[in-house]
């Protein structure tokens, strides 16, 4: 079973499909822009890493343990910063890039990319990937339709 986060094209980053729950959001910049949110029996944390006041915008989500959330939820100040950017280490991270507050795109990047270039470079890599083949799809599709 997978440890990342389940996504659908179209819903808002902070809920990223209908049945996402939302337990706690920890900031908002118009919008929730962190938190923790609960889906089935996994729960996972996610946050808006850039782009906050754009219209596209870059999200990360990763599954935590109950403990794990339970001492973000109690955590403040330093602390929880440290709790927060804890989170997202070592494990898979799904990357989303989000277009008017609405997912449009997601991609897995696994820790040990994520150790060599660090975080932000290897979302953005991993993201931008993700928009040339869907490039390549959509000239693929109209193509086919020309035909």
């Amino acid at each position: 079973m997978s440890d990342l986060i389940q996504l659908r094209i179209g819903e808002r980053p902070w809920l990223p499909t209908p049945t996402t729950e939302s337990i706690e959001i920890f900031d908002r910049y118009d919008m929730p822009t962190s938190g923790l949110v609960r889906q089935g029996q996994k729960l996972f944390v996610f946050d808006c890493v850039e782009g906050h006041a754009m219209v596209g915008n870059i999200w990360i989500y990763a599954e935590v343990s109950e403990a794990e959330a339970y001492l973000l939820q109690e955590a403040e100040g330093d602390d929880f910063a440290r709790l927060f950017e804890h989170a997202f280490t070592d494990k898979d991270v799904m990357a989303v890039l989000a277009i008017d507050a609405r997912v449009r795109s997601g991609s897995q990047v696994d820790p040990s990319t994520i150790a060599r270039k660090g975080l932000m470079k290897a979302v953005f890599e991993r993201l931008r990937e993700g928009v040339e083949i869907a490039g390549e799809t959509a000239k693929a599709m109209e193509q086919l339709v020309t035909c």
